[in-house]
C-alpha cells in the first residue's frame, strides 16, 4: 500500500468519525479532537529529512496543537490511540520489536511534551497571557525534539550540529502557529481547525523542500556509485571492490566517531579512489599502475568539483603510507586517508571473501606502523567483531 493510499484511507476514516460524532452531539470539541488525532496519524507518515540529523515526523507539530485543544485525559487517549495506528501503518521500521520501540519513543515524546505544557499553564499566575501561552507551546515543541535527539544519541551515538537544525526550527515555529491559530490567546484569534489548516502550509513547504534536497542527495550518491564502477567495468579493479571498501570504511569511521559530513566524504572517496586509473596509460609490462599516480590523477579530477574536493583530499592521502618515511610520495596522511588505506588493503587481502577476514586482519596487524595506523586497524577489528567475521580476543 502506497503512502498516498494510506493518507486517503486515514483521512476518510477520520472525517467519517468526526461527522458521526457531530451528528451524535457527543460534545463540541469531540469532532475537532478526532480530526486532530487523524492529523497526528497522517503527520507520522511524513518526515522532514535534513542531511546530518535523524528524520523528524510532522506529527511533532500536531502534538503542539493537541495540547492546546484537549484536556489531560483527552490528550493521553488520543496520543495512545493515534500513535498506535500510525506505527502500524508506517512502512518502516521492519520488525515487530522495532515498531514497539518506535511506539514507546513516540509516546514518551508526546507525553513529556504534554506534561511540560500543562505544568507551565497550570502553575503560571496568568495562564492566558501571551508570554505564558507562547512559552508553553515553545517548550512543548522543543521537548519532543530533545527526547528524539536523546534517542538518536543512545542508538547512533551522534547529535545533530546546530547548522543542521533547520528542520527543528520549522517544526517548532509551525507547531506554535498552528496551536495559536486553533485556540487563540486571551480569547482572541481563535480560528478552530482553520488555524492548523492555514498555518501548516509553511511546514508542508519545508517538507517539500527537504524532500527535494533528499532526492538531490540520492541522485548525487547514485552518480558517485556509477562513476566508482568505471574501473571495475574496465577490468582494472576486482568486481565489488569499491562497494566493499566504502561499506567497511564507513563502519571504521563510525567506530572512530567521525562526524556525519566526514563519513559522507569518506564514503565518496572510497567509491572513487580508483577513478584515476581510467585516465592513465597502461604500463608496457604487466606491472600494476603506480598507486601514487592513480591517487593523484583521481584527486585532481575530484578537486575540480567543490562538492567532491574533500573526498579528493582523502584519495590523495590514501597511498601516502605505501612507502616508508623519507621515500618519494611520503607525506602526512589524514585520518580519512588512513581509514581508506586499511579498508582497501583488507579487501585486497581477502579478495572479497569474508572467510579470509581473520588472517587478513592478522596480516594488517603485522605490518609496520608507518604503513597501517594502529588506531584504524583496531577499529577495523571491532567492526569485524560486530559483524561476526572474527572472534573477539579474550
Amino acid at each position: 500500500m502506497s503512502r498516498t493510499t494510506r493518507v486517503i484511507a486515514v483521512a476518510g476514516v477520520g472525517v467519517v468519525l468526526a461527522l458521526v460524532a457531530a451528528f451524535a452531539e457527543l460534545g463540541r470539541a469531540v469532532p475537532d479532537l478526532i480530526i486532530l488525532g487523524t492529523a497526528l496519524v497522517i503527520g507520522e507518515l511524513f518526515e522532514l529529512r535534513p542531511a546530518g540529523r535523524a528524520p523528524l515526523p510532522l506529527s511533532f507539530a500536531v502534538v503542539v496543537v493537541l495540547v492546546r485543544a484537549a484536556n489531560v485525559e483527552q490528550f493521553m487517549a488520543i496520543v495512545v490511540c493515534s500513535f498506535l495506528v500510525a506505527v502500524v501503518l508506517r512502512p518502516e521500521p521492519a520488525g515487530v520489536m522495532s515498531r514497539v520501540l518506535l511506539y514507546a519513543e513516540r509516546l514518551a515524546e508526546a507525553l513529556a511534551a504534554g506534561a511540560v505544557y500543562y505544568a507551565i499553564i497550570n502553575t503560571s499566575s496568568g495562564p492566558d497571557t501571551r508570554a505564558v501561552v507562547l512559552g508553553a507551546l515553545a517548550a512543548t515543541a522543543v521537548v519532543e525534539i530533545l527526547i528524539a535527539d536523546a534517542v538518536t544519541l543512545i542508538r547512533e551515538h551522534r547529535v545533530a550540529p546546530l547548522r543542521d537544525r533547520g528542520a527543528d526550527l520549522a517544526l517548532v515555529t509551525s507547531g506554535m502557529l498552528m496551536a495559536v491559530g486553533y485556540g487563540g490567546i486571551d480569547g482572541e484569534g481563535r480560528l478552530g481547525l482553520w488555524g492548523p489548516l492555514l498555518f501548516c502550509i509553511p511546514l508542508l513547504a519545508a517538507w517539500y523542500s527537504f524532500e527535494l534536497l533528499a532526492s538531490t542527495r540520492r541522485s548525487f550518491r547514485q552518480t558517485v556509485r556509477a562513476l566508482g564502477e568505471a574501473p571495475e567495468l574496465g577490468g582494472l579493479v576486482r568486481a565489488g571492490h569499491v562497494d566493499r571498501v566504502a561499506d567497511l570504511a564507513v563502519g571504521i569511521g563510525e567506530e572512530l566517531e567521525l562526524s556525519e559530513s566526514e563519513l559522507a566524504n569518506l564514503e565518496t572517496a572510497a567509491l572513487l579512489h580508483h577513478l584515476g586509473a581510467v585516465c592513465l596509460d597502461e604500463p608496457a609490462t604487466d606491472e600494476p599502475l603506480d598507486p601514487i599516480s592513480v591517487a593523484e590523477a583521481g584527486a585532481a579530477m575530484l578537486r575540480g568539483s567543490e562538492a567532491l574536493a574533500p573526498a579528493g583530499d582523502i584519495v590523495a592521502a590514501e597511498p601516502a603510507l605505501h612507502r616508508a618515511p623519507g621515500t618519494r610520495g611520503a607525506r602526512f596522511s589524514a585520518l580519512g586517508g588512513q581509514i581508506l588505506k586499511v579498508a582497501s588493503a583488507f579487501d585486497e587481502l581477502t579478495e572479497g571473501n569474508e572467510e579470509h577476514a581473520a588472517w587478513a586482519l592478522e596480516a594488517l596487524y603485522t605490518g609496520p606502523l608507518y604503513v597501517y595506523d594502529g588506531r584504524v586497524v583496531g577499529a577495523l577489528e571491532r567492526v569485524l567483531e560486530l559483524r561476526g567475521l572474527v572472534v573477539a580476543r579474550g
